[in-house]
């Protein structure tokens, strides 16, 4: 089936290309609509991840043509930073992993991959590859607007940037943490790790006991120290003796290694955890001395290695304690509302996760409702008393904390270490990424509070989609910290006060949206030129220094940017942040819309999961048009995408019988008069119309596709049950609009049928309009409740499960309880409560049956009902006795009035029947 799809699209990709019909110019009698999707790493071929995020774009922007409006949709290909330089290491040096998923998963040759050990051959190839893949989904791309970042007009424009953000105070040199890669020996972030995971960066307070050696203890919550009644250690993990500062401390060997990025240590020594078993330190605060115990449980490359017990208020530590064999001390120090006073006593959970989030909801519950018990004060060494009293007993958690630390500090047993604490995280390269202190490294100050306050207030003037997103993107923004601008290898657009420093992916893709506004036309520019045209200073320029600003004037700012949601957590706050500062609020996208994940075999897709699914073997094996659908259209735009063969097999065969039908019915030839099924048609299709504009003007693909693609041939399909005699006239008319609704998510065969009956090109049609059909309400009235008896019928049969000889109908004919019908249609139209209609007829014991079987209709019915008064269901049901009979099979249906005394009322059901609502028999 894929070759049926395929072949039309190759026919009308290359008729779009031949008359240019996506080449965008400004247009001054057009409002314009520029839609943007961040440009890809060209390190592999494009897989169905991508694809969702750049046909959500296409959908969007063929929408948005259709709606009249001038729309640029450009696209370019991301060259810098260490994504592509880890993948030509990794098959330079023989990468066994990587080499087998390009070879068996992307069927690239392994001859051609040892050229691709070059950074910019592998790049190219992956850049020709990809766009390849985009123009054969059909994306309605400009391209030739199209670059790389190594394009030296777009290196200008990145240097010009820097510089704007240096000037405005935005550029700092500074010290700072930052998650690093050992082996590379450069910063990292979310685009140069294994699995594209953001290092979270946490200071770690540490808590030095005293022993033989000194014992630091990393720590989240300092301030139970007063029950820390004993240190534990992984006996089978590697611990070294580290000096530093003439002090001599026990460090696990991988904390050791992460360690000595952020200051001087040196090994003096190497030991089993298990030969530190046993061993004596003292409590700083308490003076008590504690043992050190052994414990598989902790891991040792994590912190320091070494845990502070404290059994009290953490079952995992007294889980450490009850599988050493060992007996602790349990002192509590916090006292909360919502927990018993030892919170740990009773605890019976073998299972590890479940430990872990019963001590997550300890620490959430004690941090934010605790109080710091009075007796602490009896812990602590006489000197200590006062402090201790007055700073810390009574007091809140969160202030007994900062007090404790203070106290550490005076004692001299504090300290503080980084950690990345949603780790281990790997650099692409392989190595686990720590943390290092870089010394007089430039960073882009993200943490400047001004700016941060700025950035936080200006999300107001940009519309999110889906609004609940907004949240996410307060909560990173909030916790932004500086970002280090340079890598010491890799390619990319180099400082231009610093070319040993080459400027990280994500630091040189937060303006270039502007690129694509003048990259057609752009042969070089200086910075007054840039100034000039970006931002409209003064500068004594050509003609087509002029025409660019034209250009960018026209087309800036962004309509839409459309991303992934993965992009929260970095690329779309930078990206705001700089067009901020640069452009002001004038410059930020008008709307971000976000997409979810697309997953295969239940999973997020990853190389480690083996399910990567590459774009181009998904169009070969399912065809073009029915990807389309599957990857944007089967959820909510937020939500992720399970996309599977059953999933897309189905789409392609609907799309298949859609496009049969409309060939059918736009080859019916009979003019007529409208009939009530013409007019019923004409109803619907303004409905839906209108339902399905607003779906796409929303985002909301599922339902334009559901709509779309399924609604409307149903309503095909029972128009033509019903009439004897279709109209070719509605039927045209139905086609037009039914090709233009489905062009924006499957374009190619929209094109295809177009062409069969209509002048021109789909593409350049307006979108249709509900004006275009005629409502009639009589009409809707009398088939939608035509087609709720043939359903409750069916449901009966099926119910009693044997095929009927003879179906009977009693049909109600009581005016006054049709009165109470259209009574209870107004007051559900009102939002009126079934209590409150009710009360109006208490005395009438049918009315809250009646009120339940008008809430059953759709909302459209209520709103006719009251217009029209009153249906003649005993005419509606006769003159389509036909159609019900063939519809369900039935050898024979009798239609009686159920007001009529001469009518046999056969197992009693005559008085069962209510308005809309006849009482069935089958027989």
């Amino acid at each position: 089936m894929s070759a049926f799809f395929n072949s039309i699209a190759e026919k009308w990709q290359r008729t779009w290309e031949e008359q240019k019909i996506f080449e965008a110019n400004p247009d001054k009698r057009k409002d314009k609509f520029f839609i943007t999707v961040p440009f890809p790493y060209t390190n592999s071929p494009m897989h169905i991840g991508h694809g969702r995020t750049y046909v959500t774009a296409d959908i969007y922007a063929r929408y948005m043509r259709m709606k009249g409006k001038n729309v640029l949709f450009p696209f370019a290909f991301q060259f810098t930073g260490t994504p592509i330089l880890a993948v030509a290491d990794g098959i330079r040096r023989g990468d066994k992993e990587l080499i087998d998923s390009f070879v068996k998963i992307y069927n690239i040759p392994e001859e051609k991959l040892k050229e691709l050990a070059d950074p910019y051959k592998l790049a190219e190839y992956f850049k020709d590859d990809m766009e390849k893949s985009a123009k054969s989904l059909g994306l309605s791309v400009d391209w030739r607007r199209s670059f790389t970042t190594t394009d030296k007009r777009f290196s200008s424009l990145i240097q010009w940037q820097f510089k704007k953000l240096k000037e405005a105070g935005k550029l700092v040199i500074e010290s700072d943490a930052v998650s690093y890669c050992p082996r590379d020996q450069f910063p990292v972030g979310m685009h140069d790790t294994k699995g594209d995971i953001e290092p979270e960066i946490d200071r770690l307070d540490v808590i030095l006991f005293e022993g033989e050696y000194l014992f630091p203890v990393s720590t989240s919550r300092p301030e139970t120290v007063f029950g820390g009644n004993g240190l534990a250690v992984n006996p089978e993990a590697e611990y070294v003796v580290a000096e530093t500062n003439g002090k001599k401390y026990i460090l696990s060997s991988d904390s050791f290694f992460k360690l000595s990025f952020q200051r001087d240590l040196k090994e003096t020594d190497r030991m089993l955890g298990s030969e530190l078993v046993g061993r004596k330190a003292i409590n700083p605060v308490t003076l008590k001395e504690v043992e050190v115990i052994g414990s598989g449980l902790v891991n040792s490359n994590f912190g320091t290695g070494i845990v502070m017990l404290v059994p009290a208020h953490d079952p995992i530590h007294k889980a450490m304690i009850e599988q050493a064999g060992e007996e602790v001390d349990i002192t509590p120090v916090i006292r909360s509302p919502d927990l018993p006073e030892v919170p740990t006593e009773d605890i019976e959970i073998a299972n590890m996760a479940e430990l872990k989030d019963y001590a997550e909801t300890i620490y959430r519950t004690e941090f934010y409702k605790g109080v710091m018990r009075e007796d602490i004060v009896d812990l602590v060494p006489d000197y200590m008393r006062q402090y201790v009293k007055e700073r810390i007993a009574g007091r809140s958690v969160k202030e007994g904390r900062m007090a404790v630390v203070d106290l550490l500090k005076n004692l001299g047993r504090y300290d503080s270490i980084y950690e990345i604490t949603n780790g281990p995280v790997f650099c692409r390269c392989g190595a686990q990424v720590v943390v290092k202190t870089l010394e007089k490294q430039w960073f882009i100050a993200y943490d400047d509070p001004e700016w941060k306050r700025s950035v936080l207030k200006s999300l107001d003037k940009v519309d999110i989609v889906p609004p609940e997103a907004k949240k996410e993107f307060e909560k990173v923004i909030f916790d932004l910290r500086k970002r280090v601008v340079g890598r010491s290898r890799g390619l990319g657009v180099k400082l231009p006060w610093d070319e040993s420093q080459i400027i990280d992916s994500l630091s040189d893709s937060t303006l270039y949206t502007v690129f694509y506004t003048v990259s057609h036309l752009l042969k070089e520019a200086n910075d007054k030129e840039l100034d000039y045209i970006f931002l409209g200073l003064p500068a004594e320029v050509n003609d087509d220094i002029k025409k660019l600003r034209e250009e960018f004037q026209y087309w800036y700012p962004i309509d839409v940017r459309s991303s992934g949601r993965d992009l929260v957590q970095n690329h779309l706050p930078y990206f705001i942040y700089n067009h901020l500062v640069i452009f002001g609020e004038s410059g930020l996208p008008k709307e971000i819309v976000l997409n979810g994940f697309v997953r295969v075999g239940g999973k997020k897709m990853s190389k480690s999961f083996r399910n990567i699914y590459p774009l181009k073997k998904a169009i070969e094996e399912y065809g073009v048009d029915p990807v389309r659908v599957a990857l944007t259209s089967t959820a909510e735009i937020y939500q992720d995408i399970e996309f599977n063969e059953r999933l897309v097999t189905a789409i392609a065969e609907q799309l298949r019988r859609l496009f049969n039908t409309i060939n059918y019915i736009i080859e019916i030839k009979r003019e007529k008069k409208y009939d009530i099924y013409d007019k019923w048609l004409s109803s619907i299709i303004a409905k839906k119309v209108g339902e399905i504009d607003q779906a796409y003007k929303t985002f909301e693909f599922k339902k334009a596709m559901d709509e779309a693609i399924y609604s409307i041939y149903d309503a095909i399909l029972d128009y033509l049950d019903m009439t004897e005699s279709p109209s070719s006239d509605i039927l045209k008319r139905v086609a037009s609009a039914w090709i233009r609704m489905i062009s924006p998510l499957v374009p190619h065969l929209a094109e295809e049928l177009w062409s069969k009956s209509f002048t021109g090109l789909v593409v350049n049609q307006d979108f249709p309009k509900p004006e275009e059909f005629q409502v009639y309400p009589e009409a809707v009235l009398q088939v939608e409740y035509l087609k709720e008896v043939v359903n409750r019928i069916r449901e009966l049969v099926n119910v009693v499960g044997k095929e009927p000889s003879k179906v009977v109908l009693y049909v109600s004919t009581d005016k006054q309880k049709m009165k109470i019908a259209i009574d209870a249609c107004k007051a559900i139209q009102e939002g009126k409560s079934a209590k409150d209609f009710l009360s109006t007829y208490g005395g009438d014991v049918s009315a809250e049956r009646i009120y339940n079987v008008v809430k059953s209709y759709e909302d459209d019915f209520r709103k006719y009902m009251v217009e029209v008064s009153d249906i003649d269901e005993v005419r509606i049901l006769a003159e389509n006795a036909r159609y019900i009979t063939s519809k369900l099979g039935i050898p024979q249906l009798a239609i009686y009035d159920a007001g009529d005394p001469t009518i046999p009322d056969m197992k009693e059901r005559k008085g069962q029947a209510l308005p809309l609502y006849p009482s069935i028999l089958i027989l």
